[in-house]
């Protein structure tokens, strides 16, 4: 069975699922991270930098993003519970200073005259879902640490409703400064011994993860944050300080996204397989039945693909229902395979501390984390998965070639470039097998990248085009036999989904279409120095809105022969602004 890397698809689903940002080379050394501001504890409510995105800058729709970003909230207040967090007297404060602005938060580190130090991380206004997404974080934070996985301790918190009852006026968690700096600030520049060390920590700590029984998928929550009503499973910790802590909806993006936040659904938790794989599919058929309305796809460059029409959101309703109808049979036999895990969301370098001789004294960055089946939640992270290179597929040890001295500066640079890429790819995958059983175990199943796949694609928000999940759906019906549990007499049933081999030539060129156009946006991306969604650093800005204007004047003098076509690319460019609800 041969599978594509499955490619970053631009929409505004997954410029949110992507805001923690594709870990590349170029983004590490120009990171968007850190955005300074020194100042005393007089900052008064003027202080715009406090409440201001002020980390890079948008190509297009800047003001959007902007405003997604904008969180005002009183200052005195949020220092006034931050020293109480840690029984201090607020007078104890030094300074406070924004520390970083993340995809879905703002940072600050609050500085105390005896040198200690407390970081407060805000979510935006954008950020959801509201109440679930810190509480859920706070409890995951507990649970992680009572397992012996180096996290930020939590000191204090505020969300929901309660956010506003101290005169902060905004969500909070309060959690203790962990030594060490990001493994990001040196990732690419590490040794392949000193990478070799790293790797083996991070499959050492997901080994504790996977060794651990949890009742049920969901989220992780402590009860005290949850209403009456709302269904959980209670999470046994013998031995720990920490009670209460249980599993309850999920916390993920995709189940609160848009209107999705509003629907009376069902959110987990879930202790049966099968529903954990349908549940996403029906998510979005009841978001389709109450929301759904024809619209352009998200992604403009993708229009042209489609002849600039507007497409009928009942396509994904009907391949929505052949999921559901496929689902039951991806259910693994193996009881182990189904057995309930927590992963870290974006295990990436940026979310790993170090210390100086690259000990890891910290994962951070929790939010929007679920506990699913090992089938599911198995996977390489994606800063360290080397899909679509033939060598780290086959699991072939990497070396450098014998003639590197004698090539050029640049190609030895592609060179080393894609030997880190295999190197870490292949020991990443060579320690899983020899201290993760659990995790290897559901690696070494073919189907199971594909079975990721198509559980991931159904369960995203529809955005104009469903072509990912169609495609799932042909490759799975292409490997059914190798893909199908077998009954419990050992016969592969029938697979219900039956694609005549028309249908399945139209979503074949369809995809490989989208993927052409997927290369070319990451060729002009990576021209313009922006990420998917537009965001560049501040010094880049000008520079990068140049190099879009000249682009954008070669693409309409490449069609000024048809009229109508140098019409709709100019409607339709996608690093102009424009209205992403059309």
């Amino acid at each position: 069975m041969t599978l594509h890397k499955a490619p970053i698809r631009c929409s505004v689903w997954n410029r949110l699922e992507n805001r923690k940002r594709v870990f590349t080379p170029s983004l590490a050394r120009r990171s968007s991270a850190l955005a300074s501001s020194q100042t005393g504890i007089e900052s008064s409510e003027n202080n715009h930098e406090f409440f201001e995105y002020t980390s890079g800058r948008w190509l297009y729709n800047e003001p959007l993003r902007l405003s997604e970003r904008r969180l005002k909230f009183n200052i005195p207040n949020l220092l006034t519970a931050a020293a109480a967090s840690v029984d201090k007297p607020v007078a104890d404060i030094k300074s406070i200073r924004k520390f970083a602005e993340g995809g879905f938060n703002r940072i600050f580190d609050i500085s105390m005259r005896d040198g200690s130090s407390i970081v407060a991380r805000l979510p935006y206004p954008s950020t959801v879902p509201r109440r679930w997404a810190v509480a859920s974080e706070v409890a995951t934070l507990a649970f992680v640490r009572a397992h012996g996985v180096p996290a930020p301790r939590v000191l204090g918190y505020s969300c929901g409703d309660v956010a506003g009852e101290d005169g902060v006026g905004a969500e909070y968690i309060f959690m203790e400064k962990l030594p060490g700096k990001r493994l990001g600030d040196t990732w690419f520049d590490l040794s392949e011994q000193e990478r070799l060390k790293v790797l083996l920590q991070v499959v050492e700590l997901e080994t504790k993860l996977f060794n651990i029984n949890l009742p049920g998928s969901g989220s992780i929550y402590h009860a005290r944050d949850l209403s009456p009503d709302t269904p959980r499973m209670e999470i046994d910790i013998p031995g720990s300080v920490e009670d209460g802590l249980c599993i309850g909806p999920y916390a993920a993006l995709r189940w609160w996204f848009g209107e999705r936040g509003d629907l009376d659904i069902d959110r987990g938790p879930h202790t049966d397989p099968c529903l954990v794989l349908q549940a996403p599919a029906q998510k979005e058929l009841s978001w389709l039945r109450a929301y759904g309305r024809p619209r352009f796809p998200f992604e403009r460059a993708y229009r042209e693909t489609f002849d600039y029409k507007k497409q009928d959101p009942e396509e994904h309703v009907a391949s929505l229902v052949e999921y559901i109808q496929l689902a039951p049979h991806l259910v693994p036999t193996s009881s182990k395979l189904n057995q309930p895990v927590l992963r870290h969301p974006d295990l990436q370098p940026n979310n790993i501390l170090v210390s100086d001789d690259l000990s890891i004294t910290g994962l951070i960055d929790w939010q929007h984390s679920m506990v699913l089946p090992a089938f599911l939640a198995a996977g390489m992270p994606n800063a360290f998965e080397n899909y679509g290179d033939e060598e780290s597929m086959s699991f072939i040890p990497p070396q450098l070639p014998h003639d590197l001295e004698s090539m050029d500066t640049d190609d030895q640079a592609r060179v080393r470039e894609q030997f880190r890429r295999r190197h870490v790819h292949f020991f990443y995958l060579g320690f899983t097998q020899r201290l993760n059983e659990p995790h290897w175990r559901a690696l070494e199943h073919d189907t199971g990248l594909l079975k990721r796949r198509i559980f991931n694609d159904a369960g995203s928000p529809w955005e104009g085009w469903n072509t990912p999940l169609q495609i799932d759906i042909v490759r799975v019906a292409q490997n059914w036999s190798q893909i199908a549990s077998a009954d419990p007499d050992g016969t592969v049933p029938t697979c219900p989904i039956v694609l005549g081999e028309e249908e399945v030539q139209r979503r074949t060129a369809l995809d490989e279409s989208l993927r052409e156009m997927d290369e070319e946006l990451e060729r002009i991306n990576g021209y313009l120095g922006v990420a998917s969604d537009g965001w560049t650093p501040n010094e880049l800005f000008e520079s990068a809105k140049e190099r879009a204007r000249l682009i954008k004047e070669e693409g309409l003098a490449a069609v000024s022969d048809d009229p109508w076509l140098r019409e709709m690319t100019e409607q339709n460019w996608p690093f102009d602004d424009w209205d992403e609800d059309e």
